[in-house]
């Protein structure tokens, strides 16, 4: 990949870079699932819109409890499913990654960059299906941060952005790949 994409992709990212520091400073001093401020720059900053008031105090709820033991993308997506009966992949993986920035996110560009499909919503087999794709971005990630061009990512991404020791090297490769489009 041409350095000058990768600076490209970097540049875009600024202010996204610049939310995800506020949150992640935000989410070891507040109550999450109390915190108004916190859920509208995280709901901006992931796009989530439009859901039920359940859904939310659900959603928030399981973020706080969860920070003392982080759980796995497949236990958040087992309880998103139990609780509010929803097939949530994208949203458990951001919950997951909030709480360890050392693990990847499910989003369409993350999935196309990282070579994976994701599963029909009607596939009967989605929520098992997720789970294997999921391990697989996470062994894609693994490779690809040991990789030249992972190490060449980090480094523009680093010679870029002042606030790079805040943000670990999978999530500085999650915001280069955000800003790659196919």
């Amino acid at each position: 990949m041409d350095r000058d994409i990768i600076i490209s992709a970097v540049q875009k990212a600024k202010k996204g870079i610049g939310q995800y520091v506020e949150i992640m400073d935000l989410l070891g001093r507040v109550d999450v699932s109390k915190s108004p401020e916190f859920q509208k720059k995280f709901n901006a900053f992931y796009r989530i819109r439009q859901r039920p008031a359940t859904w939310y105090e659900c959603y928030y709820s399981f973020l706080q409890e969860s920070k003392n033991a982080v759980p796995s993308f497949n236990q958040t997506i087992e309880y998103f499913n139990v609780s509010l009966g929803r097939y949530e992949p994208s949203f458990s993986s951001k919950l997951v990654a909030t709480l360890n920035p050392n693990k990847p996110i499910w989003d369409i560009y993350i999935i196309e960059n990282t070579g994976h499909k994701a599963p029909a919503y009607t596939d009967k087999h989605k929520i098992k299906l997720a789970k294997e794709i999921y391990a697989s971005i996470e062994g894609w990630y693994e490779n690809f941060i040991k990789s030249n061009i992972g190490k060449l990512y980090v480094q523009v991404f680093d010679d870029i952005v002042p606030e790079h020791n805040k943000i670990t090297t999978l999530k500085k490769i999650d915001f280069i790949l955000w800003q790659i489009r196919h």
